[in-house]
């Protein structure tokens, strides 16, 4: 949309002194930022540096560089975060306006590169932090010790550069994403490309470059001249930039804002799910209705027949764990929980509703017990398989003693799906909770028990999860002990945890 001009002798407003005025009257009516507030945001922010910190900046700055044999892969895993960032920002937009500026400012006659600009700034900062962690972790695994301060600074120049590089590749496809279609195609499969690759590394050991100082001079100030010249050129397109880019990246973003301004996190997997439904057009698929019973794992393998991009998705990511392997032990156990748990709630939000709408339940004639029950088959079979496929090259190429890896890995699949159940059946926050006092303040105890739902099934994977941080060879009696936990939170849940009477599940 081309910048609209202004007429002789009127003079318009401009998107600044408009935004000033609207903070004034926030601010008359109360509603601004308060001190106190600003204190608290900052003190919390303090406090979790100060308790974390110092042992997070151990486990994640080793006392030396990595391997040589490990280096080509994390140059491909750093490959990988940086496109994984591009999809970040394809996901948000990356450009978006609030509610307010999208109703009154966007459609009034402003100079519409005054109205974008604190977008732009947005997204670029976002793209200069990524890109600097990820240089961060370049020079934590590549650079030689000791590194000096000057050093450090040509690293963390070079990847906030690349960052900010990153962030306009995504600006440049929101404004023509007709051009730029190929972009969002083939960066699903340069990620697994590339953790491919890493993983073709960990197994046949690459050429890698030795451990040495960040790019030279001359070449840091390269890339940041380039990145200053891109982002004038970028400032002076925003006039052209078309209304209908910024419609649904600002609705999306404003929902989410929504609902971490409610502490109401469950709203998100909604808004997900209904945004990749709305764009697809299905059609009708006929089910058995002799086999009413059947009806709830029939409708779960017709979700992931529609979804099979997430399940390709799930199996290229199996080698994850093994690729963590050169971070801290509890790092590919982490992995491990979370993408075999991510694994089985691929068809759980059916589970959610027929929590909201029991209708469907009452109908069939199930109970809520029943309904879990029948909901539960397919997670557990997609958990089983992720968990065993990723434990098993997790023993092949993490270095891991010899032993039954896989079958270890099989048995842990059902407890992380009883996990995922959990997660999916958590509901709302209660925020009727009263509030703990602690020497730091008043703290809500809903959202933290909406956060650790699920947390406690983890306790029926402690032979797992202690073979995998020691770590010791598991024997097939570690594997014959996990097969019984898992057994026993199948079925103290599918018992105990939900009522066996009531439809509602």
């Amino acid at each position: 949309m081309v910048e609209r001009p202004t007429r002789r002798g009127s003079t318009y407003p401009s998107a600044r002194r408009l935004r000033a005025r609207v903070r004034r009257q926030r601010a008359q009516r109360g509603r601004s930022l308060s001190l106190e507030t600003l204190y608290v945001l900052v003190l919390t922010v303090a406090m979790a540096v100060a308790l974390a910190g110092p042992r997070l900046g151990l486990a994640l700055w080793p006392a030396q560089p990595a391997a040589s044999a490990d280096r080509v892969a994390v140059l491909l895993l750093l490959a990988g975060g940086a496109a994984g960032l591009v999809l970040l920002l394809r996901g948000l937009g990356p450009l978006f306006l609030s509610r307010d500026e999208l109703t009154w400012l966007l459609p009034a006659p402003i100079p519409r590169r005054g109205l974008l600009l604190p977008a732009l700034i947005r997204a670029l900062t976002i793209g200069a932090i990524a890109g600097s962690v990820l240089a961060l972790v370049g020079a934590a695994r590549l650079a030689a010790r000791p590194i000096a301060g000057a050093d450090l600074a040509g690293w963390l120049s070079v990847g906030a550069a690349g960052g900010v590089l990153l962030a306009l590749l995504a600006v440049a496809a929101q404004r023509g994403p007709g051009y730029w279609r190929w972009l969002d195609g083939s960066l699903p499969a340069i990620l697994v490309v590339l953790g491919a690759a890493a993983l073709l590394a960990r197994v046949h050991p690459l050429p890698a470059p030795a451990a040495g100082a960040p790019p030279p001079l001359p070449v840091t100030i390269g890339v940041v001249a380039v990145t200053a010249a891109l982002t004038a050129l970028a400032v002076r397109g925003l006039a052209r930039l078309p209304d209908a880019r910024l419609y649904e990246p600002s609705a999306t973003v404003g929902s989410y804002l929504d609902a971490a301004y409610a502490v109401e996190p469950s709203f998100l997997t909604d808004l997900r799910e209904r945004r990749y439904w709305r764009r697809r057009a299905l059609r009708t698929r006929p089910l058995l209705p002799r086999r009413r019973w059947l009806v709830p794992v029939q409708q779960d393998l017709l979700v992931l027949r529609r979804r099979g991009w997430r399940v390709a998705w799930l199996l290229a990511v199996t080698p994850l764990p093994a690729l963590l392997t050169a971070g801290p032990r509890w790092l590919p156990a982490l992995a491990l929980v979370v993408g075999a748990g991510t694994a089985g709630g691929v068809t759980l939000d059916a589970l959610r509703r027929d929590a909201a709408h029991p209708a469907l339940l009452r109908l069939l004639g199930l109970t809520g017990r029943r309904a879990v029950t029948l909901r539960s088959i397919v997670p557990i079979l997609l958990a089983t398989v992720w968990s065993g496929l990723a434990v098993a090259l997790l023993g092949l190429l993490g270095g891991l003693p010899p032993g039954p890896w896989w079958a270890l890995g099989l048995a842990f699949g059902p407890t992380a799906a009883m996990l995922a159940v959990r997660r999916a059946r958590a509901g709302q926050i209660d925020n009727a909770l009263p509030l703990i006092d602690t020497p730091m303040g008043a703290i809500a105890p809903g959202p933290l028990m909406w956060l650790t739902n699920g947390a406690d099934v983890l306790l029926f994977a402690v032979p797992t999860l202690f073979a995998l941080l020691a770590p010791v060879s598991p024997a097939w009696g570690w594997v014959g002990a996990q097969v019984v936990l898992s057994a026993l939170a199948l079925a103290g849940y599918l018992n105990f945890g939900v009522d066996r009477r009531r439809p509602q599940v």
